[in-house]
């Protein structure tokens, strides 16, 4: 039966405005609030949506008082509204019996229908698909998101969207400064796995609320949180190589108004592997202790507060077989490289919910980071220091009625960076302030559009910049979604740090065609982003599906280019006088074509094209053509059965002609497929065990580095990467949890 309650003094407004609350009963027999419900005049198109906290504010509409409530599988209420200011609606199901039992079905990983913007959520089940040791391990069964090695030496993975590398993105964390700076590539390892609650995957441009540096795509983690976790969580992991791992997570309660969650990771890599026989590491021995400790504090006026700090110690040591710093280090007795990394982070978070207003709040968000970076490659010395602080501050309203909404703002960025390349020193202190103004309309569920514009002034810079986004969604029919976005993004690159792996060869570092006086000597990365999207739910065989169709162009007017063709025995810097973009067009189907069993495929294809010194070419190391297979089954009994097939195209390879003969590598690598499985049986009183096999073929690239019998010879190159470098891999872990 369906509810209407009156005249409840819940909230206040105008006389010309209704202000309503649509809520369901839950399980335990308390109310919950319904996001996404449509309500509107009847017949008329006069009408809004229901927020996440299912609060609505509509304009009334002279001589009706007839509302409409409706939202899928629940029955649809109209109610009669006379002189109430506010009402309370309470929706129930379509099928009303004394028991029931619903079986819905959607993908761990997918698009949400109602969001404006292009945003793949990916939730725990997705995380614990496969091993998910930090964040660079966690895109494994997402095919939006590829994942690659840097070189052959340092074990550095690095992520690309659109087919531009992982610093084109930006990653945050809780909507924060996350991944960047001289952490742009080895950051993605910072993040344990166990500590993720979600990702939020955004291609394209992201929203101006969040800042400017997106470019090919948004990526932000959500924690776990005080107020959500869990008390106990323990995880262990271990694989053949030697690499361990133990996790630990611990959340209490402080009385009515604070929580404290403790988050605990070790790693260490103590084995020295080389699986290929080249002489050289797989992977560097390595060790990393990481903890945060976070608070949260919800008050009875509106007001909730949340503050941790964060410390990472990381020590990697890679090279040849057998290497000694203390006897080998710059000797060519043996190759060897180190990268020590010392981290600290600090933030926090201030929102009001004003009274009896849900829709109106504001909040601050601050942090700050230092971060303390000393590697060595060979005879080639790196090293780097980072200071950052952020603030952003965030007030959002309506307009009229909830149909109208806006996000308005002020943020501060500090970046103070002192880094040294042997005896080239590169300083840079840049302090950006901005002000950002975002608008979004809503139509029911049938339209949003969100309208945003940011203004910067760079202090390095000395310019005022103008950051235009726009994204647009429309609902034809049911189950049918279209969205299309267009913007700008830059991002000032931190060019040594973003190509780390280039240090590990003989090239020789060069800086050309130098386009500004500040920094490297180069202005901003700039780029416009244009997007659409179409996904179409449908129905085969009396079983659900998603399909979903995406094209993406990015069209860059200013970047700093590394090229690495012009001689295998350079690493160029520059500025782009030409042309550089990215086109990627991608399907993407998830079906569930037998209960339980849900299957993922994908087929991508990206056209990067870069003007170098020897013209227009084919980004390297970036394949064409990607297909993907995923394929996750759950027994009734709690066995889960995950398995990932991915088929990568052809790379080009740069040119490596001027190398002697013995040394010199095809102009394309072949194309190859990888597999992964894992299987995770579910005990009694919270123990989970998994058993998983990454690279379960064996696939390797031969002869990934260059020379490596002549480490100090010019030839030396490890950074033509395309492939494996380490064969198959065998991991076993459990899980443990208390609720």
């Amino acid at each position: 039966m369906i509810t209407a309650i009156l005249c409840i003094p819940l909230l206040s407004t105008a006389q010309d405005r209704l202000m309503g609350l649509v809520v369901e009963v839950g399980k335990d027999g308390k109310d919950a609030p319904l996001p996404g419900a449509n309500v509107y005049w009847l017949g008329t198109t006069s009408g809004t949506v229901t927020g996440n906290n299912g609060v609505f504010l509509i304009p009334r509409t002279k001589g009706n008082e007839k509302l409409v409530v409706s939202f899928v599988g629940y029955r649809t209420d109209t109610i009669t509204v006379t002189g109430q200011t506010n009402v309370k609606v309470t929706l129930v199901s379509d099928n009303v019996l004394q028991e029931v039992t619903v079986e819905g079905w959607k993908p761990s990983s997918g698009l949400n229908y109602l969001k404006g913007i292009n945003v793949i959520e990916m939730d725990e089940d997705e995380l614990f698909k496969a091993a998910c040791c930090n964040l660079s391990e966690s895109f494994e069964t997402n095919p939006s998101v590829d994942v690659a090695f840097t070189d052959a030496v340092t074990g550095t993975r690095q992520i690309q969207m659109l087919g531009l590398a992982g610093a084109n993105i930006m990653t945050n964390v809780e909507n924060m400064p996350g991944v960047r700076g001289i952490a742009a590539n080895y950051g993605f390892g910072y993040i344990p796995g166990t500590w993720i609650n979600a990702i939020q995957v955004t291609k394209g441009i992201g929203s101006v609320v969040n800042g400017y540096e997106s470019i090919a795509g948004h990526i932000n983690v959500e924690l776990k949180k005080p107020q959500e976790s869990e008390k106990l969580f323990l995880n262990g992991y271990i694989n053949q190589s030697g690499r361990t791992e133990l996790n630990l997570n611990v959340t209490e309660r402080i009385g009515d108004k604070w929580a404290m969650t403790t988050l605990l990771h070790g790693d260490m890599r103590p084995i020295e592997n080389d699986m290929n026989d080249d002489g050289f590491l797989d992977f560097p021995v390595a060790s990393q202790i990481n903890v945060i400790n976070r608070w949260v504090f919800k008050g009875n006026n509106g007001w909730l507060g949340q503050f941790g700090v964060k410390a990472l110690r990381d020590r990697k040591r890679g090279g040849e077989l057998d290497y000694d710093e203390e006897t080998d280090r710059n000797t060519t007795n043996r190759y060897g490289l180190e990268i020590n990394s010392d981290r600290y982070e600090v933030w926090g978070k201030l929102g009001y919910m004003f009274t009896g207003k849900p829709y109106k709040s504001m909040g601050i968000q601050l942090s700050g980071l230092y971060h303390d970076m000393d590697s060595y490659f060979g005879f080639v010395d790196y090293d780097a220091r980072q200071q950052s602080v952020y603030a952003n501050f965030i007030y959002q309203s309506i307009i009229s009625s909830t149909q109208h909404k806006f996000k308005t703002g002020l943020s501060y960025l500090l970046d103070d960076f002192d880094e040294s390349l042997d005896n080239a020193a590169f300083l840079r202190t840049e302090h950006v302030t901005g002000s950002f103004f975002e608008y979004t309309y809503e139509y029911l569920d049938k339209f949003t559009l969100i309208a945003g514009a940011r203004l910067d002034y760079n202090s390095l810079f000395e310019e005022l910049y103008f950051t235009p986004r726009l994204h647009l969604r429309y609902s034809p029919l049911d189950g049918t979604v279209i969205r299309g976005s267009a913007g700008q993004g830059r991002r000032t690159a931190n060019v040594i740090a973003e190509n780390v792996g280039v240090l590990a060869s003989s090239r020789q570092i060069l800086f050309e065609n130098a386009t500004s006086d500040v920094g490297y000597g180069f202005r901003q990365d700039r780029a416009w982003n244009l997007g659409l999207n179409v996904s179409q739910d449908f129905t085969l065989n009396y079983r659900n599906g998603i399909i979903a169709v995406d094209l993406y162009h990015t069209d860059f007017s200013d970047q700093v280019i590394l090229d690495l063709d012009r001689s295998p025995q350079e690493a160029v810097f520059s500025g782009l006088t030409g042309d550089s973009y990215s086109t990627s067009f991608q399907v993407q189907v998830d079906y569930e074509p037998v209960k339980r069993v849900d299957v993922r495929l994908a087929w991508r294809w990206l056209d990067v094209m870069v003007d170098y010194s020897s013209g227009l070419l084919r980004k390297p190391l970036v394949p064409e053509n990607r297909a993907f297979v995923n394929v996750a089954y759950k027994t009734r009994n709690n066995w889960d059965f995950d398995y990932t097939l991915q088929w990568t195209g052809a790379q080009r390879i740069p040119d490596t002609s001027g190398n002697p003969e013995t040394f010199r590598r095809e102009e394309e690598s072949p194309d190859f497929i990888t597999m992964n499985t894992q299987v995770t049986k579910t005990l009694k009183k919270g123990w989970a065990v998994y058993l998983g096999i990454e690279n379960l073929t064996n696939y390797r690239q031969d002869d990934p580095i260059i020379a490596a019998d002549e480490p100090f010879s010019p030839w030396f190159d490890s950074s033509l990467v395309w492939g494996p470098i380490f064969g198959r891999m065998t991991y076993l872990g459990f899980r443990y949890r208390i609720d």
